[in-house]
């Protein structure tokens, strides 16, 4: 038995090395629209789709089909569209949603609207980089994206969904653009944030937009107090800071209850944010090299009042805006060298290779069992 044991030992990790197979990065660089599963097919020459760990695809337009096929490969951490386009401009409802393993996604160069749902539940992704022509993000997009720590969403987006960043639970700053009047139901609740500004343009705050967000503790409102929904700040101890001589904030105290507390003592002017810049990249971020490296747009926060984490900017792994200069954002992730070395390996172990290991263990093990008998 104890040889037994000692031969498994020994075999196992070779029937492991055996098993390994390497994990590929497939490259795309044309292909007719709903026709993407065949190239892709095409280009991963004959490895098995589990294998595959990134997908590049820098030309053409996708539709509602090729999307499909795309998450028909589950074990990709990379994906970049950024040199493709997308129909209509519009990145399809579900699209990529609960994908298990995807990190980095490169949208495509034209996408407009962000549909329901498209990225709802992909849990690993750490990186989402849109480009400035988005102008509406769907219902839920985002929920449960909860690797996510920032989302800096083009300056000109106009229209934030219900639901859009729920239970992003690392989501710990935001900027919200000059164009968004509504903050809509259940935006933002079960996120980290720990400040927000709204401009003087932001007129409503929905139903549990901010509900257990335990780690917000200020906002900055630039205008009048918006109106605010049922349990909007529900299980949150806040500070709304105003200026002074701004209107309804009262109304907004007593309709939030014990959740806030009024401080009229905002001082400046709001600025806008800009739409030029782009977040930080990671230590582990695998985004092509010539992804911006800019940091993300701020707006200007109260003189002397509104927090400031300098940190940030070097820890935060987040959603970024395309740059001004498309070229720099536009470039496809570059193709992996061949040199005979694989980038990653992935270890399996084949069963036919356990089930050798069984019978061989047994057989010692019984060999042993009669040779203890005959010596005895």
């Amino acid at each position: 038995a104890a040889i037994a044991m000692i031969l498994s030992f020994v075999l196992l990790p070779l029937a492991q090395t055996i098993g390994a197979e390497e994990v590929t990065d497939v490259t795309v660089t044309s292909f007719e629209t709903g026709s993407l599963s065949s190239a892709i097919d095409m280009a991963k020459d004959g490895t098995d789709l589990n294998n595959v760990s990134s997908i590049s695809v820098s030309g053409g337009t996708l539709n509602d089909a090729d999307y499909q096929a795309i998450c028909g490969y589950p074990d990709i951490v990379l994906l970049d569209l950024s040199g493709a386009d997308t129909k209509d401009g519009k990145i399809p409802d579900d699209a990529l949603s609960s994908r298990n393993k995807l990190e980095s996604v490169y949208l495509p160069k034209n996408t407009v609207s962000i549909g329901s749902n498209a990225f709802s539940q992909d849990r690993t992704i750490t990186t989402l980089m849109m480009p400035s022509s988005v102008r509406s993000i769907g219902d839920g997009a985002f929920e449960g994206c909860e690797g996510m720590t920032r989302f800096d969403i083009p300056a000109e987006t106009e229209s934030i969904g219900v639901r859009a960043f729920y239970d992003c639970k690392a989501l710990s700053e935001f900027v919200v653009p000059a164009g968004i009047t509504e903050i809509p139901e259940a935006c933002f609740a079960q996120t980290a944030l720990t400040s927000l500004i709204l401009g003087p343009q932001v007129t409503e705050i929905g139903s549990r937009a901010f509900e257990n967000c335990h780690d917000l503790t200020d906002i900055y409102c630039y205008g009048d107090a918006p109106s605010l929904g049922e349990a909007a700040f529900q299980n949150c101890k806040i500070t709304v800071h105003a200026k002074d001589g701004a209107k309804g904030f009262e109304d907004m105290q007593a309709a939030a209850s014990n959740w806030v507390t009024l401080s009229f003592d905002l001082t400046g002017e709001y600025s806008a944010p800009k739409s030029d810049n782009a977040a930080p990249a990671s230590e582990n971020d695998t985004s092509p090299d010539t992804a911006p490296a800019d940091t993300a747009p701020a707006e200007t926060a109260p003189e002397d009042t509104a927090p400031v984490d300098d940190a940030s900017e070097e820890t935060a792994l987040t959603t970024a805006s395309q740059s001004e200069e498309p070229s720099r954002w536009m470039e496809p992730a570059p193709a992996p060298k061949d040199d005979g070395t694989p980038s990653r390996w992935m270890v399996t172990t084949s069963p036919l290779v356990l089930i050798i290991i069984v019978v061989l263990s047994i057989a010692v093990g019984v060999l042993g069992v009669l040779a203890f008998r005959k010596k005895k």
